[in-house]
């Protein structure tokens, strides 16, 4: 495998064009929950400023950033961006631009808050991705990411069997999978949540066994979720230290864990891991 092979990001362009432009998934109430969750902005910070969403997606989280005032700039590697037009096309202090978070085509020093959330970890070097971010803050500037945690060594080894499959499918089978899968996660989910232990144990255990079959209650959002998993080539999980160390090697500070306290809109939003940090004035 050549330099090249590793870094070859047309799988991603492929999965997200057509996961965002087929998934239209827009839950108001969950996505301001979540985004206040996993960016810790309020109104006040957000309002006037201008803010880079690091992999946008469909724009789901624009919409948020722009309702509280701010002029957002959404950033894509894929045709999602086709998606974000369509989603924020009323909303005036929206900007929509196809690029790579490990070439960003901005200015250092550009934006007073970035956040980039569940993105990272599918580039080809999420350390990477996230230095080159943090260069485009302005002094005083503010960036927050989330990214997959690591798990279990067991349970890592797993992940990798299933995605050494499922990323060589061809995306139309893998949605269909998605679909026939979904109700195994409203199977999970109910299971989980028995208050008889043995049945809550067997969920455990079925979840284990299917660890990337999305349990949201909404059926089409686990479809989508499902298919965010399985579907990208590059799907990495991290540490604490070393998202830590990022941080630090970026020189920022305020460094925050903003895991501690947060109420999630359903269960299971919580496991990855969840910093904030800010560039020094």
């Amino acid at each position: 495998m050549t330099a090249s092979d590793t870094l070859d990001q047309s799988r991603t362009k492929a999965a997200y064009g057509l996961q965002w432009n087929r998934f239209r998934i827009l839950r108001p109430e969950e996505d301001r929950a979540t985004f206040r969750n996993r960016t810790g902005l309020t109104f006040e910070e957000l309002a006037g400023k201008r803010v880079l969403d690091g992999g946008c997606g469909m724009g789901r989280y624009l919409r948020v950033a722009a309702e509280c005032g701010a002029r957002v700039v959404g950033l894509d590697l894929s045709q999602a961006v086709l998606a974000a037009r369509d989603l924020t096309a009323e909303l005036p202090d929206v900007a929509l631009v196809r690029g790579d978070l490990l070439r960003p085509p901005f200015t250092e020093g550009s934006f007073d808050h970035i956040y980039s959330l569940g993105v990272l970890d599918h580039t080809p070097d999420p350390r990477a991705a996230f230095l080159a971010l943090a260069r485009l803050l302005r002094p005083g500037g503010r960036i927050v990411i989330w990214v997959y945690s690591r798990e279990k060594a067991s349970l890592e080894r797993l992940i990798r069997i299933h995605r050494a499959v499922s990323t060589r499918l061809p995306l139309g089978l893998l949605v269909a999978l998605s679909r026939l899968m979904a109700p195994v996660g409203g199977l999970k989910r109910r299971l989980m949540a028995s208050r008889w232990r043995p049945v809550e144990r067997i969920g455990v255990l079925l979840n284990a066994l299917t660890i990337g079959v999305s349990m949201h209650p909404d059926p089409e959002v686990r479809v989508c979720d499902t298919l965010d998993w399985y579907a990208p080539r590059f799907l990495s999980r991290h540490t604490r230290e070393e998202i830590l160390g990022w941080f630090a090697e970026a020189g920022l500070e305020d460094v925050t864990d903003l895991s501690p306290g947060q109420v999630f809109y359903h269960a299971g939003q919580g496991n990855g891991i969840n910093i904030a940090g800010r560039r020094p004035d």
